[in-house]
């Protein structure tokens, strides 16, 4: 006697998936992602865009939570960051957190460019990778600089003013950008409804589309591997990004989430009094990554107006360009840094003298203290 054959009939999550991945290729879609080849094997090195993707992410969700409670006006936004700190459960914690994790962001940015000019990652055929990446770079300092404001205590009034002041010295639209911002002769409603909308609507924006061109041009050319080594050497010991680099990917994002949540806890957000036109016994000075800037003002050789332009906007906006301009310029295919010593002693000056004036503008505080 025959035994009916029995069939196991799919669950409904597996229906869902099959549904999907007829209609968009869930399927190839993943073995492309997960598949992708990792020339010279799997790195720590090779963790900081997914580390920065992390980041940008739990920016987003504790900014969407903190915008249940926050009010963008200049009569209640003070109140009602007081309130998230002392009010809603684990506000504080989400403040700080949100607060710690932009200074991440700055971090991981900053490491992530070096590494790939140290590298030599920005040559041919990965220079249009290189240009979005300075893109990128751009709006994650204007997420700083905009989300610094919105406390609207005494520390973010006077921060932004002075960006604001420092922005005016730009020829030809820094008149009509400091203008712009600032909606009137001083900060006041219309500059923080400005800087809202710019923080919480126009940057995500530009990074969401920016940071998928970025992933696009990143995954047509393919990883451009250690510096070092032979192309036959790199090809003899190339990995897949699933498993060994993805695990490497996890813990280091694991390790930034721990610092950030221990920061938030060790050194939470406090406010200073409310924002006043009148700075009182405080002394102005913006956030710690633009205050290499700030200290360069300072300076004697910059003094008077066009000293100011010179030290403000024209020996950054010369860098810029120059790093824009680097990839069709450094046409030699040579990427061992230790082969380009230009390259690496540029490097070391440049960072070097921004640790310093940053030093020194921290050092310049405590004694004014």
């Amino acid at each position: 006697m025959d035994t009916p054959s029995t069939t196991t009939q799919p669950s409904p999550i597996e229906k869902v998936v099959q549904f999907v991945d007829e209609r968009i290729g869930l399927q190839k879609l993943q073995a492309k992602m997960l598949n992708e080849p990792v020339p010279g094997g799997s790195r720590w090195a090779y963790v900081f865009g997914s580390v920065l993707l992390f980041i940008f992410i739990m920016q987003a969700v504790t900014g969407v939570l903190l915008m249940f409670y926050y009010v963008p006006t200049a009569d209640h936004a003070y109140a009602s960051t007081q309130y998230i700190i002392h009010e809603v459960d684990y506000g504080w914690f989400l403040l700080s957190y949100h607060f710690w994790g932009s200074t991440a962001m700055v971090v991981c940015v900053f490491a992530h460019m070096s590494q790939v000019f140290l590298w030599g990652a920005y040559k041919k055929p990965r220079e249009m990778i290189w240009l979005v990446g300075l893109a990128l770079f751009g709006l994650v300092m204007g997420f700083g600089f905009t989300g610094y404001l919105l406390p609207w205590d005494q520390r973010a009034y006077w921060a932004t003013t002075v960006g604001v002041e420092i922005m005016d010295k730009t020829p030809i639209v820094g008149d009509f950008m400091a203008r712009f911002l600032k909606g009137g002769p001083t900060p006041g409603q219309m500059t923080l409804s400005r800087f809202f909308v710019i923080h919480v609507m126009i940057l995500p924006a530009l990074l969401m589309g920016l940071a998928g061109l970025h992933l696009f041009l990143f995954r047509k050319a393919g990883p451009a591997g250690p510096f070092r080594g032979s192309p036959e050497e790199l090809k003899a010991k190339t990995d897949y990004f699933f498993p060994r680099q993805i695990w490497k990917d996890i813990v280091a994002m694991v390790a930034v989430f721990f610092t950030t949540a221990c920061l938030a806890f060790w050194e939470p957000v406090v406010l200073l009094e409310e924002a006043t036109p009148d700075p009182g016994e405080y002394h102005p000075e913006p956030e710690w990554y633009f205050l290499f800037l700030f200290q360069m003002l300072r300076l004697k050789i910059f003094s008077g107006e066009f000293g100011q332009f010179v030290a403000a906007t024209g020996l950054p906006g010369l860098f810029m360009l120059f790093l824009a301009a680097l990839p069709f310029i450094d046409r030699d295919p040579e990427r061992n840094i230790f082969k380009r010593p230009l390259a690496l002693i540029g490097w070391l000056v440049v960072m070097g003298s921004i640790l310093v004036f940053t030093v020194s503008a921290i050092i310049n505080r405590e004694f004014l203290e």
